[in-house]
């Protein structure tokens, strides 16, 4: 199966020139930066490397997803952050558990084995009551149900109402793929220390996005 690498951007030129030269291009089949609109040279980083840009249609990281999805051919979908965050390794990791047959699999930050350098207490706390709530309104089983790092196949995707464009978008994929029975598993991961740029995530706007979805995807069971 074909694998297409979707990596989304938005004024990361540090890592981009740190992390994505430990991206190697034989590891998928179609590599894609979906910038959302950087002013601080990342296209250029981005160019130097000879990848391809693409800039996206909507704003917000589902936007930059949407148009990844849109933009790419490949029967497995990959959503990678050059932040730092993320680990190079996850992507052959990702990779290689999907084709065991799984429609959605989750790079988990807070298993037990995790080491997280970037989430504050606040943040450790709201991941776990969200995840715990997608779990018993959804019947999932998981550690971290919002990490964006995870690979979906293209058809599970096809399957989902994706229409999230904001901080919520992870969470509904994850909560769309678990009331459509897709087969959704996790892989104990790490979250690395940011690279540069700013923390795009503000935790009280992203909590109450993040009610709001759980509520809709609940009253919605479709």
């Amino acid at each position: 199966m074909s694998t297409a690498l979707i990596v989304m951007t938005l004024n990361e030129v540090d890592g981009i020139r740190k992390i994505m030269p430990k991206v190697k291009k034989e590891w998928v089949d179609e590599i894609v930066i979906v910038d959302g609109g950087s002013t601080d040279g990342t296209i250029k980083e981005a160019e130097k490397l000879g990848l391809e840009i693409i800039h996206q249609k909507n704003k917000g990281p589902g936007g930059a997803i949407l148009t990844g999805v849109q933009a790419t051919n490949s029967d497995i979908i990959i959503i990678f952050g050059p932040d730092g965050n993320h680990e190079p390794e996850e992507i052959l990791r990702l990779k290689e558990k999907i084709s065991e047959g799984y429609d959605q699999v989750i790079i988990s930050r807070f298993g037990k084995t995790s080491v997280n350098l970037d989430a504050g207490r606040l943040d450790r706390f709201g991941n776990k009551m969200f995840t715990s709530l997608t779990n018993i309104f959804f019947g999932g089983d998981l550690t971290d149900a919002l990490n964006e790092s995870r690979a979906i196949t293209r058809s599970a995707m096809n399957e989902i109402k994706f229409d999230a464009l904001g901080f919520d978008c992870t969470l509904q994929m994850t909560i769309q793929g678990l009331k459509k029975n897709q087969k959704i598993t996790e892989i104990i991961g790490n979250e690395g220390r940011r690279i540069g740029g700013e923390r795009k995530v503000h935790s009280f706007d992203t909590g109450v996005l993040l009610t709001k979805r759980i509520i809709k995807e609940f009253i919605y069971k479709q």
